[in-house]
């Protein structure tokens, strides 16, 4: 994923963890667990790492716990109960209770050792009391569910021989990517390394590269035609992610409908997210490098009005000539929209 070499996710395991329930009053500091459902917790790690846009600040006491875990300073036991109860004093009260796992993982390699937090949503449940049924309920914590939608934060730091590296992969169901929560991001001790004006940046970049390689499957095979309509697209976007660049593509295409270009299209666009380390990072964009193109409207002398995409810019209109100087304006769609009689002005009469 964008956090992990190849290497490093086919040879993760967990060596340590411990759980905290957070977000309440009081603070209990709970042991050290032996290692259980690792298959679970290694699919949730891995799936939700995110690419590594945060760096460290000169002050973060998270990193300097961290380091001291690695190399030995402190056990893992003692570090993960003070970074738990961190985190606790610093949960907010508009934020949702939770439980705050750490994990301690290993890859092949002996001097690298990768620390995960989890913050988890948690169900509670009334248990009846086997011995009597008739008497007691007990109150317990139910479930970490498979469903990457109960993890509410997630973060990995690296530390090679005892030392934390710089870039921390963290992400922030409460905020939209690629932020943080003020206090997750205090707790950590990190700032955006990345500005979404830089992601924007590559996006585009990887916008020209990936049409540059896929010409023969552009209209016309029009690269600068093409980057503008994926940059618009772009550009329109709430949110970017990898997904979205390969849907800018595709409509720069034309969104062929034969399969074996869509996939080659497909491939050759997210070969190249992964290569800049997007695939994994969702970033709002910056329109003052993803620039809109123009609005163009034309006016026929028949009183028919069509706005649009500057034709440069759109692949879906055409304007052909007719024999005696005629026009013929063609829009391709795959479905209308919105097809509705339009109130005739007041004080205008209906033509």
């Amino acid at each position: 994923m964008g956090f992990f070499t190849d290497e490093e996710q086919d040879s993760l395991k967990i060596n340590r963890w411990i759980l905290h329930v957070v977000g309440g009053k009081t603070f209990d500091a709970m042991p050290e667990r032996k290692p259980e459902h690792s298959d679970f917790f290694l699919s949730k790690i891995v799936e939700t790492a995110a690419d590594p846009i945060f760096s460290f600040l000169e002050t973060s006491t998270t990193r300097d716990e961290i380091e001291a875990i690695a190399s030995g300073t402190s056990t893992f036991k003692r570090g993960g109960q003070s970074l738990a109860r961190g985190f606790n004093t610093l949960h907010t009260g508009g934020s949702a209770d939770g439980v705050l796992c750490m994990f301690e993982l290993g890859v092949d390699d002996p001097d690298t050792r990768i620390y995960s937090f989890i913050k988890y949503d948690y169900r509670m449940a009334l248990e009846q009391d086997g011995a009597k049924p008739e008497t007691a309920l007990r109150r317990i914590v139910t479930a970490l569910i498979d469903d990457n939608k109960a993890v509410q934060k997630t973060a990995l730091i690296r530390t090679v021989r005892g030392v934390a590296q710089e870039e921390v992969s963290a992400k922030d169901r409460k905020k939209q990517a690629p932020d943080l929560a003020d206090y997750f991001s205090s707790f950590l001790g990190v700032t955006r390394a990345v500005s979404n004006q830089e992601l924007s940046k590559k996006a585009r970049e990887i916008l020209s590269r990936a049409l540059k390689a896929c010409k023969a499957d552009l209209p016309d095979q029009n690269v600068p035609k093409a980057f503008k309509a994926a940059q618009g697209a772009l550009g329109r976007r709430t949110e970017i992610n990898g997904d979205a660049i390969v849907e800018a593509v595709l409509f720069a295409a034309g969104d062929p409908e034969d399969e074996k270009i869509r996939k080659h299209l497909e491939r050759e666009t997210r070969r190249r997210i992964k290569d800049s380390k997007l695939h994994e990072v969702a970033f709002k964009p910056d329109r003052s490098v993803l620039r809109q193109p123009a609005m163009r409207k034309l006016v026929t002398v028949e009183g028919i009005t069509v706005t649009f995409l500057d034709i440069d810019n759109n692949p879906n209109l055409r304007i052909v000539d007719q024999p005696g100087g005629g026009k013929q304006i063609v829009i391709e769609t795959k479905h209308i929209k919105e097809n509705n009689l339009v109130a005739t002005p007041p004080g205008q009469s209906a033509k």
